[in-house]
């Protein structure tokens, strides 16, 4: 299940891990999600563990051997997403009631709050954040070549890696990289490129940021799947549009619930059957997006109090769960469904009221890039459910919602910003 050269870059990794400065500790994470495969794992009386896994507990392991922990005061923000997280394995094991999805459930448990904690831990203040947004660029620009080769061959460099390959559609090859598909590939970029482009428009001079957007771009389009180029130009659309009308964010987003809603009246179909109209690129399965939407909705009945261990006899395909929203329901019933959704919803209010502070406007283009990928992994779930590497950016991204919720919960980092570590960001 593990490869020889993944043995001896997991190592390293953790060595670095345990040695770096706390300003780097974060480096081996981020170079392990995206150049690692995640289906590299060992296995130890049936427990996984994967690259993450390993990394999780060599940075639990270090912080405490360094005394670097700090005291955490839980805010209600992270009581939610523990919430959720926790609801929806509790759900899922008391519907299945066997070991096997005792076991699961634990290791998902595991990689949500190890993750949190740890970035709860080392990211203490927007300015840490930054160089890790750095090093996510430094990566899109090293990984950008290696895609090329992957373009133009066929030939997936990461092979000798993991069990990764490259898929070909209407003639074409959609890469794929280290990741275990490529919609999450490019979904994981387009998620990316908001924040990028926030920095880049902030700081004019930042060419790192510039080259980093041209990377992510051409890795978006390469995938040659519909879900990450609608996920692209919606960020693009969002971050470089409404930036200037950012204050009326709640009323757009009322008037886009009451759009919706008028059309599922008037239309003869449902509203999400304008996803089987999609098709970007040559072979899309947008039909199929909104069969399972409309299957999840007939069985209503059938998931809503726990879940359901299956959904194959709903119809052709319903094995295939493309929908976050759905599978929430699916695997953890309706009230954590409901919980996910009001996890995204503080998380997108929280970070885009912080953009509107009184802060330069460096930190508010920062801000606004944040809330924007946020809003991206929204539309992502619609049209894929998250698996592989891409976890530990949507747990990083909720990790830097915490931290502003934190900030925008304190008075005195709001009125006087100036006297405010939390609220001092230098991007450049």
């Amino acid at each position: 299940m593990i490869t020889a050269p993944t043995i001896i870059i997991a190592c390293v990794l953790a060595i670095l891990t345990l040695s770096l400065p706390r300003k780097f500790f974060l480096v081996p994470y981020v170079v392990g999600i995206c150049f690692v495969p995640a289906d590299q794992r060992i296995i130890i009386m049936g427990l996984d563990f994967t690259i993450l896994r390993i990394l999780i507990v060599a940075g639990v392991v270090r912080i405490l051997l360094r005394s670097e922990q700090k005291n955490i005061v839980w805010n209600n923000f992270d009581k939610l997403l523990f919430g959720w997280a926790i609801c929806g394995a509790v759900v899922y094991v008391i519907r299945e009631s066997e070991m096997s999805a005792l076991i699961y459930k634990s290791g998902r448990l595991f990689d949500i709050v190890g993750l949190y904690w740890l970035f709860k831990q080392s990211i203490r203040s927007l300015g840490d954040f930054v160089p890790i947004l750095k090093l996510f660029a430094v990566c899109a620009i090293l990984m950008a070549p290696l895609v090329v080769l992957e373009f133009a061959t066929g030939r997936n460099p990461f092979l000798y890696l993991g069990r990764v390959q490259t898929a070909v559609r209407e003639g074409g090859y959609r890469c794929q990289a280290s990741f275990p598909h490529s919609i999450i590939f490019g979904v994981f970029w387009a998620n990316l490129i908001p924040i990028f482009l926030g920095c880049a428009i902030a700081e004019r001079r930042r060419f790192l940021y510039w080259l980093a957007i041209a990377a992510a771009v051409f890795m978006v389009i390469v995938t040659r799947s519909s879900t990450p180029y609608g996920v692209l130009a919606t960020n693009l659309v969002l971050l470089l549009v409404l930036f200037r009308y950012r204050r009326y964010g709640r009323y757009i987003a009322l008037g886009l619930c009451g759009l919706t809603a008028a059309l599922h009246i008037v239309m003869n179909a449902p509203v999400w059957h304008l996803l089987a109209r999609i098709n970007i690129v040559g072979g899309s399965t947008g039909w199929h997006r909104f069969h399972l939407i409309n299957e999840t909705v007939k069985h209503f009945g059938e998931w809503a109090m726990v879940g359901t261990s299956s959904t194959l006899h709903w119809g052709a395909g319903m094995h295939d769960i493309t929908n976050q929203y759905c599978l929430e329901g699916i695997n953890g019933g309706l009230i954590t469904l409901v919980l996910f959704v009001i996890v995204l919803i503080i998380a997108v209010r929280t970070v885009g009221r912080y953009s509107l502070q009184n802060i330069p406007r460096n930190q508010q283009w920062l801000a606004w890039g944040i809330c924007v990928s946020i809003l991206g992994h929204c539309v992502s779930f619609i049209g894929v459910s998250y698996f592989g590497q891409i976890h530990m950016l949507l747990y990083l991204t909720f990790a830097i919602a915490g931290l502003t919720y934190e900030m925008s919960c304190n008075s005195v980092h709001l009125t006087r910003p100036a006297k405010s570590n939390l609220a001092v960001v230098n991007i450049s």
